[in-house]
């Protein structure tokens, strides 16, 4: 199994034509940072959109998982398929690891979609952190949520939803 933290960047505002995070948006993933680095998650790799609230978002991870590495893909980028973003983790990913994608609505949407889960059925707000295991990447064939935590809770909530056939 591949552990997948799928994480919505955090809240955020227009500044002069760029996108930043706002105060608030900061504490608040701060907060849920420190409670998912409290969990002692195994983690191999950060990858986050090139957007520069994503890369906010993926840096206030790093620190707190007392980290420094953060790899930008392209892939997590809002209009590119989620075929392509599974592709794309298919360089890095092996049996065992760990990979928080630090991305957007859409593209996380998507991904959740094609991993067998129906719109709705896990919400991920901003800021929040959803476990997902899949079975293989590219092209899982099964995935199972495991928990989601939210930036407002320091402990997760249960996820589980059962198997899921990807399609």
């Amino acid at each position: 199994m591949i552990r997948l933290y799928l994480i919505r960047h955090a809240a955020h505002e227009k500044v002069k034509g760029s996108r930043a995070l706002t105060r608030r948006g900061r504490r608040c993933f701060r907060r849920a940072a420190r409670a998912f680095a409290n969990l002692e998650e195994p983690l191999d790799l950060i990858c986050s959109s090139s957007k520069p609230h994503a890369r906010q978002t993926a840096k206030l991870l790093a620190r707190a998982l007392e980290r420094d590495d953060v790899v930008e893909l392209h892939e997590l980028s809002p209009r590119v398929p989620p075929a392509s973003l599974l592709r794309a983790l298919a360089e890095h990913a092996r049996e065992g690891s760990g990979i928080a994608l630090i991305g957007h609505r859409r593209q996380l949407r998507g991904l959740l979609a094609m991993l067998g889960l129906r719109d709705g059925e896990l919400r991920l707000r901003k800021g929040s952190i959803l476990r997902v295991d899949v079975d293989s990447v590219p092209r899982p064939r099964a995935c199972v949520p495991r928990f989601r935590l939210h930036d407002s809770a320091s402990e997760p909530e249960d996820a589980f939803l059962g198997l899921r056939r990807a399609s």
